[in-house]
């Protein structure tokens, strides 16, 4: 199973609250296109609620692919954006979903095609 990070062109997050499952944050990417590292093992790009009502910060996030099947999440939406969060990853022929899980809540980021 393996990403090319240099052909996601496109973002987006839902964050579930486990406790009251009506409860979901949805996350765009800005504007900015993603940007992957020359050794095309991270990508970069920022996400921002789609309701700024709820939320108006812009986060920083960081893929981090070691090996065919492992991947981390870096982020300023985390208390701690240096620490790497292992992923779970799903592909499909139009997009990658990652997939984080919490005790309290889980996070769907998708990645989508060119």
């Amino acid at each position: 199973m393996s990403v090319d990070f240099s052909r996601l062109k496109h973002f987006s997050m839902t964050y579930v609250f486990i406790e009251d499952e009506d409860i979901a944050c949805e996350y765009e990417q800005t504007e900015q296109s993603p940007v992957v590292a020359a050794d095309g093992n991270s990508i970069s790009f920022s996400l921002r609620n789609i309701d700024q009502s709820e939320d108006n910060a812009c986060y920083s996030v960081v893929l981090v692919k070691e090996g065919d099947d492992e991947f981390y999440i870096k982020s300023d939406y985390f208390d701690d954006a240096a620490e790497p969060y292992p992923l779970d990853v799903e592909i499909s022929d139009d997009d990658v979903k990652f997939i984080l899980e919490g005790e309290d809540e889980d996070m769907y980021l998708y990645g989508f095609f060119e």
